[in-house]
């Protein structure tokens, strides 16, 4: 009688053991197809940045190229505009020229940052002290704008960055509110400290009260010539630079934008605390 129970027990541990075993079975299967899909996810990802790669070195290669024929075009124009007469149409055409070949510099001068690997010089900065350097440039566009300002700084902690790259970013986040404000408005630019996952960072926020990004084009924005703006001047690397620069420095950049209301865009450069 006993051994006939411990067959019953023995059959229905084996059967429970195969049904364990069949549902790890299971399991491991969905778990084996995760990887997979992980997998493939990561080798297109890898193929793409292999191929953004020659593709940037391919653009700063042209860029170079086109950088001495434009120096020279720019060159004979200035000498043209001494020997052609105020007023005429010639000289407007030759305005003309020497405007475009400003900005195709301007534009060479983007992609070249933008491609080339950047080479950081930090030391410890005030950050106050740099976004105040940065508002000074744009004095007068704010009062020609009609544009107010409003800044709010807190004594926040130096920070090891790089003067120079820091301050092309602030240049470039506050060109961008100044353009979105056409009609005047209100620039906001504050400074603090925020603790994220353990790790201290100083931020820098800069918000305007301009026309706004829509929703379906903030994952766009930081894409190299990707620009929401019309404006003349505009070459599409602005943010893709700042960006560049922020993650450079170990950090990252957070946006806030409604439709109407305006947008907010916040540095976050990490520190040690002392």
């Amino acid at each position: 009688m006993n051994s006939m129970q411990d067959k019953k027990k023995t059959k229905e541990q084996l059967l429970n053991e195969l049904l364990s075993l069949r549902k790890k079975l299971v399991r491991l299967e969905k778990s084996t197809f995760r990887f997979q899909k992980a997998e493939e996810i990561l080798h297109k990802r890898l193929i793409e940045y292999e191929k953004l790669t020659a593709l940037g070195r391919l653009t700063a290669n042209v860029a170079h190229e086109i950088r001495n024929p434009i120096t020279v075009i720019g060159g004979f124009t200035e000498r043209l505009k001494k020997s052609v007469p105020q007023g005429t149409q010639e000289n407007e055409y030759v305005e003309m020229i020497s405007s475009e070949v400003k900005r195709l510099e301007e534009i060479l001068r983007d992609v070249l940052v933008f491609t080339n690997k950047p080479f950081f010089l930090k030391k410890e900065e005030n950050m106050n002290r740099i976004v105040n350097e940065s508002l000074r440039i744009f004095k007068d566009m704010f009062r020609n704008r009609s544009i107010s300002v409003q800044k709010y700084f807190k004594d926040v902690t130096q920070v090891y960055v790089d003067r120079r790259q820091v301050k092309e970013a602030m240049n470039n986040l506050i060109s961008n509110a100044v353009d979105t404000m056409s009609q005047g408005g209100i620039l906001t630019i504050a400074t603090n400290e925020a603790s994220i996952r353990m790790k201290n960072y100083v931020t820098v926020s800069v918000s305007d009260t301009g026309a706004g990004i829509p929703e379906e084009h903030l994952r766009l924005i930081f894409e190299p010539f990707y620009s929401t703006k019309v404006t003349k001047h505009e070459t599409g690397l602005g943010l893709p630079i700042i960006k560049k620069i922020v993650e450079g420095h170990g950090g990252f950049i957070k946006i806030d934008s409604k439709v109407g209301r305006g947008s907010t865009f916040s540095l976050f450069f990490p520190y040690r605390s002392r």
